[in-house]
């Protein structure tokens, strides 16, 4: 979803991006599909590196996969009348939440799961993205990013590489003979 995020968002918006990664590899991958900026979480404090790149404004759309361990730093990272939107809890789900800093920053937050949404809904969002989406990815604008592709067979080692946060892109099962 990140490598998606940022194409889009180059793409469709022109948006300034900065991405958080933790490996150069990534965080390499990440500027050649369009990143404008890159922090590895792993060495810099990234709430403070969004505020240094924006010159203290901070972000104005954050998409967040990691969740409670990382509310704190991205409400520190989000810009006044900026937008929160939560998409993972890798981080965990549970978090205090002083509400004195969402409403002093006019911040917008939203929780969002595509599984438990009704058929129709996704269905009419399939209908839109391939509207607004599939030109892109048929004029090559935007690619899949694919990590790896395994042979059903070897799915413990696709599991073991998803664990390590080794992947850059999706992870594919090849069912079947190879055609």
């Amino acid at each position: 979803m990140g490598t998606a995020a940022i194409q889009l968002a180059k793409q469709v918006s022109k948006a300034n991006v900065i991405v958080t990664a933790g490996s150069a590899e990534k965080l390499a991958y990440c500027k050649e599909l369009g990143a404008d900026h890159v922090i590895d979480y792993k060495r810099a404090a990234f709430e403070q590196e969004v505020e240094r790149i924006t010159d203290g404004k901070g972000a104005n759309l954050i998409l967040d996969f990691i969740g409670a361990s990382y509310w704190k730093k991205n409400i520190q990272s989000a810009s006044m009348d900026g937008r929160l939107v939560l998409i993972g809890t890798l981080g965990g789900k549970e978090t205090d939440v002083d509400l004195s800093e969402l409403m002093g920053k006019r911040l917008q937050v939203t929780g969002t799961l595509l599984t438990p949404r009704s058929d129709a809904y996704k269905a009419e969002l399939s209908q839109e993205l391939a509207q607004k989406i599939l030109p892109l990815f048929e004029s090559g604008v935007i690619k899949p990013i694919i990590d790896r592709v395994f042979p059903l067979e070897e799915i413990q080692l696709a599991h073991r590489r998803m664990e390590a946060n080794e992947n850059i892109g999706k992870i594919i099962f090849r069912v079947g003979e190879q055609a």
